[in-house]
């Protein structure tokens, strides 16, 4: 495996003068990403920083750029709110990678570097608490201290997105088209980018919405170019920055009457809920595939316990215990939505067929203690973020695995882990099993909600259906 590496990069494409951003050039296992670090400096002090990267020189005697070195290559500068030493740009984004090592994602990247610093920051004057920046990363903290990793991720994900839509933006366009006033200047040439809870207008919901799906994915590397992002992708940012919005209310730093979301304001979009089932032939051609000894086994092997244990998911698969079987029934609460519903525990019950049975028994450990974790993947003392590198690694290799069964099977639809779930659903609908059993099955706690995410019928179903008009 390759070396990770990090260093700072000025990105001058969005930028119609002389001056860039400062972004962190992060490279992982031959790919790039970049980071943005917010600091916009001109060309000219950059190219003087990067001759002199390795050590400024005791006769420069321009504080400004002394001091704009030491916040990028040194080892220490002065932080602005406390006045405390604190580590550079360039050292803390290399201290982050060493910490990560093996657990190294380009995401958990993402997350730790804009949470660099939370603890000297304030946190109980208004201002700072009038910050949708601030207010999202905060947020993922505290999600990321109750091992809610893939929130806190998203979350990180949404207030990077939000710093590169203010980053695009001209300062007419800061002031007339989303009637912003001019950024605050920190410095003489250094801006600081401050989004207040007032400014999240309608116009500036639907601005920031028509700019995620044009540049909404960001570029990858240096050298490429971003590209538009997904409706479902600008649903999930929006509501999370509607939940900061809501938090803000709660806490009386943002006027009701300014709320932007609801009718006749900015109503969030869906998204295409692309459907993912499979036929019930296209099932049975991967439950009776000759899979070779080891990883295709076991990758088909987990598609169909998915399948056939009410469309369980990987996250919930790996998280089953001893304690959790009993018999021929196993009872879980799906990891999804166990703190948004803690006041009303849903606890799915699984029939366990012969297959998954046989299932269980190929690929088990060998202790049945009680609160030992069923599967080989998780253990006791994993922290949150490794529990999630581990299962997100189950996912692709069984992906990958499932891919060349759909192949030599000629199945053409999806047959990600995804997909299991949704064939469940769709065929026990096909079958014309009740709607609120599915739902029941599913772990829904509303029929609307499995109504939005089934499968539509196949041809034949839909020709018998229609044959009783006539």
């Amino acid at each position: 495996m390759s070396a990770t590496t990090v260093n700072l990069f000025l990105d001058k494409r969005a930028s119609k003068g002389d001056e860039g951003v400062i972004k962190w050039l992060v490279s992982h296992e031959g790919k790039q990403r970049l980071f943005t670090t917010g600091l916009k400096i001109s060309e000219q002090d950059w190219d003087f920083l990067k001759k002199h990267k390795s050590g400024m020189p005791g006769q420069v005697k321009n504080d400004y750029r002394r001091k704009l070195w030491n916040k990028l290559f040194g080892s220490t500068y002065e932080e602005e709110y406390t006045g405390k030493e604190v580590e550079s740009y360039l050292g803390r984004a290399r201290t982050i990678v060493g910490k990560l090592e093996d657990d190294f994602s380009f995401e958990r990247f993402a997350y730790e570097i804009s949470m660099f610093g939370q603890e000297s920051k304030p946190s109980k004057e208004t201002r700072d608490k009038n910050n949708v920046i601030q207010a999202l990363t905060l947020k993922a903290n505290d999600m990321n201290k109750e091992g809610r990793i893939g929130n806190a991720l998203s979350y990180t994900s949404t207030s990077t997105s939000l710093l590169r839509f203010l980053e695009s933006l001209t300062e007419k366009q800061r002031q007339e088209l989303l009637n912003l006033p001019p950024l605050p200047i920190k410095e003489a040439k250094e801006k600081e980018i401050v989004l207040r809870f007032e400014y999240l207008t309608p116009a500036f919901l639907t601005s920031y919405e028509k700019w995620m799906l044009k540049h909404g994915r960001k570029r990858r590397g240096p050298k490429g170019s971003p590209s538009p992002a997904t409706l479902t992708t600008v649903g999930i940012y929006c509501r999370h920055i509607r939940s900061v919005c809501n938090d803000a209310i709660d806490a009386g730093v943002m006027n009701r009457e300014l709320y932007p979301f609801g009718k006749r304001r900015y109503m969030i979009p869906a998204g295409s809920n692309t459907k993912k089932a499979l036929s019930k032939d296209d099932v049975l051609k991967i439950i009776t595939h000759k899979c070779s000894p080891g990883f295709e086994q076991r990758s088909r092997d987990l598609w169909v316990f998915s399948y056939l244990c009410n469309g369980m998911n990987m996250n919930d698969i790996c998280r089953v215990r001893w304690q959790d079987i009993e018999g021929d029934r196993l009872t879980f609460i799906r990891q999804k939505t166990a703190r948004s519903t803690r006041g009303n525990q849903n606890t799915i019950k699984v029939t366990l067929f012969k297959e998954t049975i046989d299932i269980i028994e190929r690929w088990a450990v060998k202790s049945k203690n009680p609160k030992d974790y069923v599967f080989p993947f998780l253990e006791h003392d994993m922290t949150p973020e490794r529990q999630k590198t581990v299962i997100n690694q189950v996912v692709k290799i069984t992906n990958q695995y499932m891919k060349d069964i759909a192949a030599a099977n000629e199945i053409t639809g999806d047959v990600n882990t995804y997909s299991a779930r949704h064939s469940f659903a769709t065929i026990l609908l096909q079958s014309e099993a009740p709607l609120a059993f599915i739902s029941q099955a599913l772990g829904h706690t509303s029929i609307s909600t499995t109504e939005s995410y089934l499968g539509s019928f196949d041809d034949e179903k839909t020709k018998k259906y229609l044959s009783a008009l006539l």
